[in-house]
């Protein structure tokens, strides 16, 4: 397991889960075509309780870094490799944000695929690369991970890094309360 941002992260998802099993664990829509490891139980009204898992084998990112011609930064590869979760919903400094994560390894590399659109998009506008980690009230904006220094970015599509949030990703969720 990655040391870069495992121990955070396994902190946070422990929190949260001590969190659901005094209360409830969240639910997601039932499909038995895009089935999950983070499913718990059998399903009740088309709907199936969940809980992020950690993953067996860790995400493979050579293919994107090969086809990127570029190496990931390892909080991104931690963040998006050691886990599978369905969007998680996190306050951030009183902003509501929601973590992008891998349901499954099918949508682990459908991940791939929009990760490596948008860094060549970035490529074609002359912006630093970045890794998108969550998405905002503002649909214009993304929470990213700067590929270069790690740091945790307010990303405005299209025009690039706003503002940094964090200076690494374990400062980062170190901040994130459960949103109800």
């Amino acid at each position: 397991m990655s040391s870069v941002i495992s121990q955070p992260l396994s902190l946070v998802f422990n929190k949260f889960e001590q969190h659901w099993q005094s209360s409830a664990y969240p639910k997601v829509e039932y499909d038995e075509q895009w089935l999950s490891p983070c499913i718990i139980g059998e399903p009740e009204q088309q709907e199936v309780s969940w809980k992020p898992v950690l993953r067996e084998d860790k995400g493979d990112f050579s293919g994107i870094e090969r086809a990127l011609e570029i190496t990931l930064h390892p909080s991104i590869k931690a963040f998006y490799g050691d886990y599978f979760s369905e969007t998680l919903a996190v306050d951030f400094q009183n902003n509501r944000i929601e973590l992008v994560q891998a349901w499954n390894e099918q949508d682990f590399e459908m991940l791939l695929e929009n990760i490596i659109g948008h860094v060549l998009m970035q490529r074609r506008l002359k912006q630093k690369e970045t890794v998108f980690i969550a998405s905002t009230e503002d649909e214009m904006q993304v929470v990213s991970i700067d590929n270069d220094s790690g740091e945790v970015v307010l990303e405005q599509l299209g025009k690039g890094i706003d503002r940094v949030l964090a200076k690494t990703l374990e400062e980062f969720v170190a901040k994130f309360e459960l949103c109800d």
